[in-house]
């Protein structure tokens, strides 16, 4: 079934000096694990990808930094990493204040998948910095982070979407891919297990394989972060 998670719930745990770390899937992302991190000022988080899959952040608030492949990389506000497998990394908050930052792992570690992964070590872009795409035809455009045409992966699938006031993408699913909306402006119209919920920044939307879904704007100039992992999928309008 369809979740809607706000992040200021959720159950934090320590996970090294100044992080902590909370669920967004949990136990429902066969395909995705996705978490929220939480670095205080100064606080260092230092991991392995694991082989077989990708790892993406998106630094929701605050400033941070990804070092690692010999190059360190700023990761402002509204910034996008991706990471290698068997890459060996350290995330920084480099601000004064605490970080927030998505964690994305397609597929979730130990998970046997077919698909071929990112190939680039880590590659980093802010969403002012890759082509905004129009499709006036959807009346919607995108940013595409991991894609054929950005950080190429069949993996995951990552973007922004930007919605125009009358925006609507209609009910339908996708029955080889999960999917995920993280709202980063406005607020969004979803449909939800059959019910309608407005979600908006500090929320997120999870959607199991073939989990039917809708959604269109609320209020204000709507943006959202959405994946679909793996990256080659099908959708079905119902």
């Amino acid at each position: 079934m369809g979740k809607v998670v706000t992040f200021s719930s959720l159950p934090y745990k320590d996970i090294g000096p100044g992080a902590k770390a909370a669920p967004i899937t949990g136990k429902d992302g066969r395909e995705m694990q996705a978490d929220i991190l939480r670095l205080a000022p100064g606080a260092k988080l230092s991991d392995e990808v694991p082989r077989g899959s990708d790892r993406y952040f998106f630094t929701l608030s605050g400033e941070a930094s990804i070092a690692g492949n010999g190059a360190t990389h700023t990761l402002r506000q509204d910034t996008f990493a991706t990471v290698q497998e068997a890459v060996q990394f350290t995330l920084t908050n480099t601000g004064n204040a605490e970080a927030e930052v998505l964690s994305v792992f397609a597929p979730p570690a130990g998970e046997k998948k077919a698909h071929a992964g990112f190939a680039g070590g880590i590659a980093v872009a802010h969403r002012s910095a890759p082509p905004v795409v129009s499709i006036p035809e959807q009346k919607k455009r995108r940013i595409f982070f991991v894609d054929k045409s950005a950080a190429a992966s069949d993996r995951g699938h990552a973007m922004i979407v930007l919605y125009e006031p009358e925006t609507v993408t209609q009910l339908h699913r996708h029955p080889n891919a999960e999917s995920m909306f993280v709202v980063l402006t406005g607020k969004v119209r979803f449909t939800v297990n059959g019910q309608d919920v407005v979600i908006e920044r500090g929320q997120a939307a999870h959607f199991p394989a073939s989990d039917v879904h809708g959604l269109r704007g609320a209020e204000g100039d709507v943006s959202f972060l959405e994946f679909h992992i793996p990256a080659k999928f099908t959708t079905e309008y119902v």
